[in-house]
């Protein structure tokens, strides 16, 4: 008999894809079912209501395909914190398989037209990671206020999240070969380095070394 949580798996997995095709107006629950080869019930069963099933999937899209962690950055330096959090950023949130490509398209069709269940998502789990990085932006920049750690904030999410909702673009803008060789390990030294240098904290951008340190 198979494993409830492979059940619900595979319903977040088969809703994805219709909720990304369709949007959440159009798509229909037996068809969800059909996907994931799973009764009318499974989906009761698992979560009560196709609102909350929509809520759950976009949980899925925004964590990236992968469980929920928290990064822990230690006892560091700031600047070593900020490095650390931006490899969380794109090995937890930015990484994006082939085959998990509706997750991309779920959040552009979220932000382009937010729901309700998006305000769950931001107070649940995207504002802790937010507060994560003003904290250290704020010990960076003491001097600061509200408006300007908010734009630091942003200025780095900006950077890290232009690599996952674009990446149809930017394959046909520079190549598949050469979009390859942006991988997850040399982007997050990139836009660790690129920002510790606006910052002051940092060599010029662009120098081999600095992004190998």
């Amino acid at each position: 008999m198979e494993n409830q949580d492979t059940t619900k798996a595979r319903l977040i997995e088969a809703a994805g894809r219709e909720f990304a095709e369709k949007g959440y107006d159009q798509a229909r629950i037996r068809s969800i079912c059909d996907r994931a080869g799973a009764n009318l019930a499974a989906v009761n069963y698992h979560f009560g209501d196709k609102e909350r099933l929509y809520r759950e999937v976009l949980l899925e899209a925004y964590r990236g395909g992968g469980p929920e962690v928290t990064p822990t950055l230690g006892d560091v330096p700031p600047a070593e914190k900020l490095r650390g959090f931006i490899r969380f950023f794109f090995h937890h949130i930015v990484a994006l398989k082939e085959e998990h490509a509706w997750q991309t398209r779920m959040m552009a069709r979220e932000i382009s037209d937010p729901s309700a269940a998006l305000d769950e998502v931001v107070q649940g789990w995207i504002r802790p990671r937010f507060e994560m990085l003003k904290s250290i932006m704020r010990e960076i920049r003491p001097e600061a206020d509200d408006r300007r750690l908010n734009a630091l904030c942003f200025s780095v999410v900006g950077q890290c999240l232009m690599y996952r909702l674009t990446g149809a673009v930017t394959k046909r803008l520079i190549g598949p070969e050469s979009k390859g060789l942006l991988d997850d390990d040399y982007l997050a030294d990139h836009v660790a380095t690129f920002t510790l240098a606006a910052l002051g904290l940092g060599p010029p951008a662009g120098r081999d070394e600095a992004t190998n340190s």
